[in-house]
C-alpha cells in the first residue's frame, strides 16, 4: 500500500499487534481465549430493556446494537483503554493528509454464516449498503466512492474528511459489522429479522420471537473458534428494571441492562455493576439565535440559567459515587474537554438573578420544555423545574414519552429541551448534537468560530485537532448552548456466572462476545 509517513506508522503499529496476537496463540482480534480454564460456556442468557427495529447493521439505531453483536463481527476491535486493535480488518489507515482518503484491508480466512467469503468484494458491497440504509451512526463513515485495491483491500475516498472513521468501524458503532454480500444481494429486507455476520453466532429464527426473545447458536465455521465463549446466547426483552434485576437475582439471566433506580440493589445483592459515567444531562437551550422570539436569544439568558443549576448538590443527591457534575457535554478523557471550564458556572442565584435583569427580564419569563419520561431525564426535568423557579424562570414542562419526545424535540418548535446524550469524540459530537445539520441541534444554529475550527480540525493531525476541539468547547460553554449538569452511566449488571469484567469511559459498554464464563 502506498501511504503517507504517519499513515505507515499507524499500519506499522496495526500489523504489530496482528503478528503480536497471532504469535501468542490466538486470532488477531479483540475477543477473549474462551475462559482462563479454555471451557467454554452453555448459555448466556441476557436481559435488554428494548426490541431492535431490524437486525441489520444498516438500518440499526446504535441503542439497540447488542442485538446484532453476536452474529456480526466488526472490521475494528476496541479494547477498554480504547486502543484500537485488527478484529476483521488486519490494517488500516488514511493514506493522505486531509483525512479523506482511507485504505482497510481484511483477513484472508473469514467466511460468513451462509458460506461467503470476506474480501474486498464483500466489504465494498457492505460500504454501499450503509449508504443506503437508515443508521443513525452511518454519517460516520458513508457517502464515499470505494475502490478495490487488491484481493482484501479497498480504498475510500470521501469528498470531506472523516477522521475518526477507524473509530466508527469498530464493535461501539453498528457501522463496522460487516453482513454477507449475497444476502444483501438477494435479499436485504430479510436482513431485518436474520442474520448472516462473520461474527461467532447465527441467530435461530426458530426460536426467536422478535419483540421479545432473540436465540443465537454458536457457529461451526467460525474464523476464530477461541472467540466463542458460549454455546448460546438468548436475549429477552424486559422493559421493566425491577423485573429485570429481579430475574439476576433468582438465576434466570446472567446479565442485563440496569439503571439508576435499581443500581444500589443490585450491589446490595452481591451482583457485578458496571457503569462508566458517559451521559451528559441537562438542557439544550436550542433558541439560541432567537428564532423562536424567547429570551434564550440573548446569551445572558443562557448563561443565567447556568448559574441557576445547583450541579454538585444534583450529582451528589441523583448519582452518589456514580458520576458527576459537568458544565461540558464530553467527558474528561476525550480530546476537547477543558480542565480550565471546570466550575465555569458556579451555582449563584444572585448572579443568575442579576443576569436576567440585566438582559430585560427581571421579573423572569416562562420557558417551554420538552423533556423524556425515562426514569433518570424524567427525574432531572423535575430538578430543572425547581431550581429555574427560584430565579424567575418558569418551566414549561412538556413530558413524553421516548418517540413521542424526539419527534417534538427534533421538530423545531421547542426552544429548549431535556436531553440525555452519549458523551462521544467532538466530530461525532459535531455531527449530531450542536452543527447546523445536527439531528439535536432543529434550528439549526451555527457560529463561526465553532465551523472553523471544526473546518480545521477534521485535516488536522490529532495533537493539532485536539487544540481546536478545545476552542469549539470552550466556545460552547462560554456561549451557553447548553446547561449541562451532570454524567451519569448506562448500567449494566452480572452474576457470579459472569467472569469479572468491567466498564470504562472509552467503551462503556462491554461487547456480548467478551462476556466469558465464571470459572
Amino acid at each position: 500500500m502506498s501511504t503517507a509517513p504517519r499513515t505507515r506508522r499507524l499500519l506499522a503499529l496495526v500489523t504489530a499487534a496482528a503478528v503480536a496476537l497471532t504469535a501468542s496463540g490466538c486470532a488477531a482480534s479483540a475477543k477473549p481465549d474462551a475462559s482462563a480454564s479454555g471451557a467454554r460456556g452453555g448459555t448466556l442468557r441476557i436481559a435488554l430493556a428494548a426490541a431492535p427495529t431490524s437486525l441489520d447493521p444498516a438500518n440499526m439505531e446504535q441503542s439497540t446494537s447488542p442485538f446484532a453483536q453476536p452474529a456480526y463481527d466488526a472490521l475494528i476491535g476496541v479494547t477498554a483503554d480504547g486502543t484500537l486493535v485488527p478484529s476483521l480488518a488486519t490494517e488500516w489507515g488514511f493514506t493522505d493528509d486531509e483525512n479523506k482518503v482511507f485504505e482497510i484491508t481484511v483477513r484472508d480466512d473469514v467466511t460468513f454464516s451462509d458460506g461467503e467469503k470476506l474480501d474486498a468484494d464483500a466489504l465494498i458491497a457492505n460500504f454501499e449498503h450503509l449508504d443506503d440504509g437508515r443508521s443513525n451512526v452511518a454519517t460516520l463513515v458513508n457517502g464515499g466512492t470505494y475502490e478495490k485495491v487488491d484481493d482484501d483491500t479497498i480504498r475510500i475516498t470521501w469528498d470531506t474528511p472523516h477522521p475518526l472513521a477507524p473509530q466508527a468501524l469498530t464493535q461501539r458503532w453498528v457501522a463496522g459489522m460487516v453482513v454477507s454480500p449475497k444476502a444483501i444481494a438477494e435479499d436485504p429486507e430479510g436482513l431485518a429479522t436474520q442474520t448472516v455476520g462473520a461474527g461467532p453466532y447465527t441467530l435461530d429464527a426458530a426460536q426467536t420471537v422478535a419483540g421479545s426473545r432473540y436465540v443465537y447458536e454458536a457457529r461451526d465455521d467460525y474464523w476464530n473458534p477461541d472467540g466463542q465463549l458460549w454455546d448460546e446466547v438468548v436475549i429477552t426483552v424486559i422493559e421493566n428494571p425491577e423485573q429485570r434485576l429481579n430475574a439476576l437475582k433468582t438465576g434466570e439471566i446472567d446479565y442485563a441492562v440496569g439503571d439508576l433506580s435499581t443500581a444500589d440493589s443490585a450491589a446490595s445483592a452481591d451482583l457485578q455493576v458496571l457503569y462508566a459515567p458517559t451521559i451528559v444531562y441537562g438542557l439544550s437551550l436550542l433558541d439560541r439565535d432567537g428564532t423562536l422570539g424567547s429570551p434564550l436569544g440573548d446569551v445572558r439568558v443562557r448563561q443565567a440559567i447556568n448559574y441557576a443549576l445547583d450541579r454538585t448538590s444534583i450529582a451528589q443527591a441523583l448519582l452518589g459515587d456514580y458520576g458527576f457534575a459537568t458544565e461540558q457535554t464530553m467527558v474528561p478523557s476525550e480530546p476537547g474537554y477543558v480542565k480550565a471550564l471546570e466550575d465555569r458556572y458556579p451555582f449563584d442565584q444572585d448572579k443568575a438573578r442579576a443576569l436576567l435583569a440585566e438582559a430585560g427580564y427581571p421579573d423572569g419569563f416562562t420557558l417551554p420544555v420538552i423533556a423524556s419520561t425515562s426514569a433518570t431525564a424524567a427525574t432531572l426535568a423535575q430538578v430543572y423545574v425547581e431550581q429555574l423557579a427560584a430565579v424567575g424562570i418558569t418551566v414549561e414542562l412538556d413530558s413524553r414519552p421516548g418517540p413521542d419526545y424526539f419527534e417534538a424535540m427534533t421538530g423545531g418548535t421547542f426552544p429548549a429541551a431535556g436531553i440525555g446524550y452519549g458523551s462521544q469524540p467532538l466530530p461525532m459530537e459535531y455531527d449530531g448534537l450542536f452543527g447546523p445539520d445536527a439531528i439535536f441541534n432543529p434550528l439549526g444554529s451555527t457560529s463561526p468560530t465553532i465551523e472553523e475550527n471544526m473546518a480545521a480540525a477534521l485535516v488536522a493531525p490529532e495533537d493539532e485537532a485536539a487544540t481546536l476541539y478545545e476552542a469549539i468547547t470552550t466556545e460552547l460553554v462560554e456561549d451557553a448552548w447548553f446547561a449541562p449538569a451532570v454524567f451519569a452511566p448506562v448500567f449494566y449488571y452480572a452474576a457470579d456466572t459472569i467472569a469479572p469484567t468491567s466498564a470504562t469511559e472509552a467503551r462503556p459498554q462491554v461487547p456480548i462476545a467478551e462476556l466469558a464464563p465464571a470459572e
